[in-house]
């Protein structure tokens, strides 16, 4: 079977480039499998060397991080005229590829994929909460425009792809109740999990980029409850972003500097979990929380806003970790209070987290979508 996955770049953190190079590197492995990663944009990196031998790396040459952020022309000549070269490149590499399934990112090539025509299916990967877009606007105007451009994505332009593929149940049903061709197949496990917490530190860690997406304004304020009653325990939060400054402002602000610590990226996210006693998780919506089922595979209960779509799909509250009404810092702060004055039971929810994560294991996961592949290419037959 030839599959072919298509978005722009392997070359940057970011978890939709980590989930694809795992699951092309999974796919790679099954006898039988000619696997295949079509970027527009490619620089040597740490990330896009964990890409396995047996993967065809093609790099169609658009460009597109280039230079558009020098001006509004230089973002207009690539949504015009470098998709324009990305359509007739990818057209001509497909042409010669002959696959049987073609996966969409979601990213540059989403919307003239399937316009190129070929024996192949088509697939549609959604990285994010469908209606993500409502949750980053904020004026009228905005989110109007906002939801225009989601009719015209997910109700529009992806009815020409043969499938689509979800990553949660909660967004099934909140954004795809009763539509055919629409399945469900969460990111899998993104790290080996050699080292298994011990829960015996005063550390509680959680990674991500500093955006309004992860709310850390709202985690610092629940922690600071939390450092009035236990001072000894730290909160570590690695990443890097653009509130970065302003995030570490606030720390100072609330005189917190050596409660809570910014260590910035780790190239090791298993070591750093492991070091720590509980997870945190304080976003405004996710597409999934890939940051949760790492931090359970090395046995980390977790405390989280129930935000869309994820934390729900992964969590049994009360059995692995906690999900929290979204923005109530009071109720984060207690769950976290709760987890450090008894840890027996942070012991104890900490291994059904590591069990839970075993749902999540590539293996599984490339199962679910070979079963997929299969049930297309018999239909197609």
């Amino acid at each position: 079977m030839k599959i072919v996955y298509c978005l722009n770049s392997i070359s940057h953190f970011g978890g939709i480039a980590t989930v694809i190079t795992t699951k092309a590197n999974a796919l790679a492995d099954i006898e039988g499998n000619q696997v295949y990663v079509c970027v527009s944009d490619y620089v040597d990196s740490y990330l896009s060397r964990r890409l396995s031998p047996k993967v065809n790396l093609i790099n169609l040459d658009i460009n597109y991080y280039q230079d558009d952020w020098k001006s509004r022309w230089h973002l207009l000549r690539a949504t015009i005229i470098k998709r324009h070269r990305h359509k007739k490149a990818l057209k001509e590499t497909l042409n010669s590829i002959n696959p049987d399934i073609v996966i969409s990112a979601g990213q540059s090539e989403k919307y003239f994929l399937p316009k190129i025509k070929g024996k192949w299916k088509s697939i549609r990967e959604i990285h994010f909460v469908t209606n993500y877009r409502d949750y980053i606007a904020f004026s009228a105007i905005e989110k109007l425009v906002n939801k225009l451009i989601t009719f015209y994505d997910f109700r529009w332009k992806i009815r020409s792809y043969d499938h689509v593929v979800l990553l949660t149940h909660e967004d099934r049903q909140r954004n795809w109740n009763n539509k055919s061709g629409v399945s469900v197949i969460p990111n899998p496990l993104t790290i080996v999990a050699s080292e298994k917490a011990a829960l015996d530190s005063k550390k509680i860690i959680t990674l991500g980029r500093f955006v309004y997406q992860k709310d850390y304004p709202s985690l610092i304020r629940a922690y600071s409850i939390v450092a009035n009653r236990y001072p000894d325990w730290k909160l570590i939060i690695y990443g890097d972003g653009s509130q970065e400054q302003s995030i570490r402002k606030q720390i100072a602000s609330l005189k917190l500097t050596d409660k809570i610590l910014l260590p910035g990226v780790t190239e090791s996210p298993v070591e750093a979990l492991a070091e720590a006693s509980l997870f945190v998780l304080s976003s405004k919506f996710e597409g999934f929380g890939l940051t949760i089922i790492e931090a359970m595979a090395v046995g980390l209960p977790v405390v989280s806003y129930e935000c869309p779509c994820g934390p729900k799909d992964v969590i049994s509250d009360g059995r692995d970790g906690f999900l929290v009404k979204t923005g109530d810092e009071q109720a984060l702060a207690e769950k976290i209070i709760y987890l450090i004055e008894n840890p027996q039971v942070r012991k104890q929810m900490g291994a059904a987290a590591k069990l839970k994560s075993l749902d999540y294991s590539i293996e599984r996961i490339t199962q679910m979508w070979m079963e997929l592949f299969n049930s297309l290419i018999e239909n197609r037959k």
